[in-house]
């Protein structure tokens, strides 16, 4: 009996060394790491938890270093922060405009990583506009040229994140450049001192897309609906405004998805209410960009 008692002694000894010793069969591999964390980063941005969101993406990258997604995400959490910030206190104005510096050194190393993948393109423009509008008219007129070029890329490039919250980015790079062409001005002394100009063709054209990417977006079905309100309003065309207006109608009976959407259903009641608001619109009150801002800005 006490030899029996031995031999199962030393077996049990023998067996808790090689578990300790041995590597496990299904230890996790560097993919593994790189998607529990990639994972856990999509999962705070989706509940605004950002900065926790940020650490998470940072893990990630020890896994995955040229990854541009994760880089792409970093970008989006950095863009929220800053969008809390408010511009009128020098302090944070400051920190708004850091952020964006940051994001877009962020955006170029994964533009690096994948100058094929359209999502860091556009995060790159999306820090310089918002960079631009921060500091004020001239800063946007020179840096248009810059960010019209990064959406062009961003959208003629394949884009395959789409936020917990169900952002597209492809849909995202396509309703800027609407924006853009919208907003722009068009008049010929812009366009030969800063080479930009304004198209509310191109503004209906990419809005259009977005609307075809996700057409259940309240920003997208707002601004494609502007879009055609205000080229409708420049050619006295019925047709375009009847259309656009059906659009801003149907924002009230979209679901809330982004932090944003109360907002632009606000803005939606406003804009049918006196839709000649709806050329110089922009929902972070930018200013309009006009010959007569221009004007006024050089007396």
């Amino acid at each position: 009996m006490r030899s029996l008692f031995f031999l199962c002694t030393v077996l049990i000894s023998i067996g808790f060394i090689q578990a300790q010793t041995a590597k496990p069969k299904d230890a996790p591999n560097a993919d593994d790491q790189y998607m529990f964390y990639f994972g856990k980063a999509n999962e705070d941005l989706g509940k605004f938890e950002f900065e926790s969101s940020i650490k998470n993406c940072e893990e990630a990258l020890k896994y995955k270093p040229n990854d541009h997604l994760v880089r792409a995400m970093i970008c989006l959490d950095y863009y929220e922060i800053a969008e809390k910030l408010d511009v009128k206190k020098s302090d944070e104005k400051q920190w708004k405009l850091d952020i964006y510096t940051k994001m877009v050194s962020i955006a170029e190393e994964g533009m690096k990583a994948a100058p094929d993948k359209g999502e860091c393109y556009f995060m790159r423009g999306l820090a310089n506009a918002r960079m631009s509008t921060t500091k004020g008219i001239l800063s946007s007129l020179f840096s248009a040229k810059q960010i019209e070029e990064d959406w062009l890329i961003a959208v003629s490039r394949r884009s395959d994140y789409v936020t917990p919250n169900g952002e597209n980015l492809e849909a995202s790079a396509n309703i800027a450049l609407g924006v853009y062409y919208r907003l722009c001005p068009s008049f010929f002394l812009f366009t030969w001192t800063f080479g930009i100009s304004g198209d509310l063709g191109k503004a209906v054209q990419y809005c259009k897309k977005a609307y075809e990417l996700d057409p259940t977006r309240i920003e997208i079905v707002k601004e494609y609906g502007i879009a055609l309100i205000t080229r409708g309003l420049e050619n006295d065309n019925a047709k375009d405004i009847d259309a656009g207006k059906i659009l801003l109608q149907k924002v009230f009976t979209l679901p809330h998805r982004l932090r944003t959407d109360q907002v632009d259903v606000e803005h939606s009641k406003m804009l049918l209410n006196d839709i000649s608001l709806c050329p110089g619109y922009s929902r972070d009150e930018q200013q309009e960009i006009s010959e007569e801002a221009y004007r006024k800005g050089h007396k």
